[in-house]
């Protein structure tokens, strides 16, 4: 890709060669792209290496991904915008909104037992509900069965109910379904499909018109090959993806169902970059409401020690996605900056303090055996060339 002329890009330089040299080159990834924005205007856009490996076909900054759990941020803003009419609460018990939560149990000494407090709206949130993320247990592989595979959103909340809680809400961080159950509660709040409720809400008023859930084949088969690597070979090779295996493409997944290309999604990382407004001026968000969702949210509870985060240390929670707490490595974005990654490393920041967005995608699954931290050296040379 040939660069714009000007001096912007040239202090980007160090993003492009990290890209172009250590991703692509040294470690072999098959070609990645990101976007980096600062208050509505593009600053610097790059991608490098293939499509498709096997074809050599160059990328051309119009593919499609699979996001994975950079689904994630997108369930957030649409349940915040629900918490924001007043139609949902934070605090108040799901099963408000889905009686089945009422349901929800334990296993203490062999018995089934109730939780000692209901489960919460904030506690999906903050995946401190108690769930896991086990895809694969009985009564979600039977609904599987008799929905052949179209699973609806309520329905699958109804099944992860029918299994044991693997802890009390609101007493641990675990990484699991929280985000799918969320997507559940609003699709029963807004009384729509999850997919076109999130269609209205973020979809369409900003613009993204390369988003969306995997709902057909039409729509896998325009997305970019899929590449895993392989510890044992120490290779980059193509595969399928893993995750149809636990549930079928036409479940909306508010963890981990979308699809997008680097164009659309950096417009909804903008959005929440500049307080809740879109480059269009769409509001998304209220500026309070963007501050709280990067608000710390864990500090009184025990997270779970295998909490990680790609882009570094000095994360926390807030409302579904990492937050920064700390700078004592040296980090230079500022505190409250906050986004999340996905499983074929896609990588979201956003910056409400400087409005900055960062929006990066390539398409390896398994890769932080490969690249580690690969997401860090973006960011923070974002910083450095914008003098920050």
């Amino acid at each position: 890709m040939k660069n714009k002329k000007g001096d912007i890009m040239t202090i980007f330089s160090k993003i492009e060669a990290y890209m172009r040299d250590e991703l692509c080159g040294k470690k072999g990834i098959p070609g990645c792209d990101v976007i980096i924005m600062q208050k509505h205007r593009e600053l610097f856009r790059y991608h490098c290496g293939y499509s498709s490996l096997e074809e050599r076909t160059p990328m051309t900054g119009k593919e499609r991904y699979y996001l994975y759990s950079c689904t994630k941020p997108l369930t957030v803003a649409g349940a915040m915008r629900l918490v924001e009419s007043g139609k949902l609460a934070l605090d108040a018990p799901v099963s408000n909104y889905i009686p089945a939560f009422q349901n929800a149990y334990l296993i203490k000494d062999g018995k089934a037992v109730p939780p000692a407090s209901p489960i919460t709206v904030r506690h999906l949130f903050t995946m401190t509900a108690g769930f896991d993320y086990n895809l694969n247990r009985e009564p979600i592989k039977k609904l599987l069965s008799q929905t052949e595979g179209r699973i609806p959103t309520v329905e699958f909340a109804k099944a992860a109910l029918a299994s044991p809680l693997a802890s009390e809400p609101g007493q641990q961080f675990r990484y699991s379904i929280c985000h799918d159950l969320l997507g559940a509660v609003i699709e029963a709040v807004a009384e729509m499909p999850f997919s076109e409720y999130q269609s209205r809400a973020i979809f369409e008023p900003l613009e993204m018109e390369h988003t969306g859930f995997l709902t057909s084949d039409k729509i896998d088969k325009s997305c970019s090959p899929l590449y895993i690597y392989n510890q044992q070979s120490n290779r980059v090779e193509r595969t399928d993806d893993p995750y149809r295996a636990a549930l079928h493409p036409a479940y909306e997944s508010g963890g981990a169902g979308l699809i997008s290309t680097v164009e659309d999604y950096i417009r909804f990382a903008d959005a929440m970059a500049n307080e809740g407004e879109g480059k269009n001026g769409y509001r998304l968000l209220r500026p309070e409401t963007v501050k709280l969702i990067r608000s710390e949210q864990l500090k009184n509870f025990t997270i779970n020690s295998d909490f990680t985060c790609a882009a570094g240390t000095g994360y926390g929670y807030g409302l579904g996605m990492r937050t920064l707490v700390s700078k004592a490595d040296g980090q230079r974005s500022p505190l409250g900056e906050f986004g999340w990654d996905g499983a074929a490393c896609s990588y979201v920041m956003m910056d409400a303090e400087n409005g900055i967005a960062i929006f990066f995608a390539t398409h390896l699954l398994s890769w932080p055996n490969l690249l580690g931290s690969a997401h860090a050296p973006i960011r923070d040379f974002t910083y450095e060339a914008l003098g920050l």
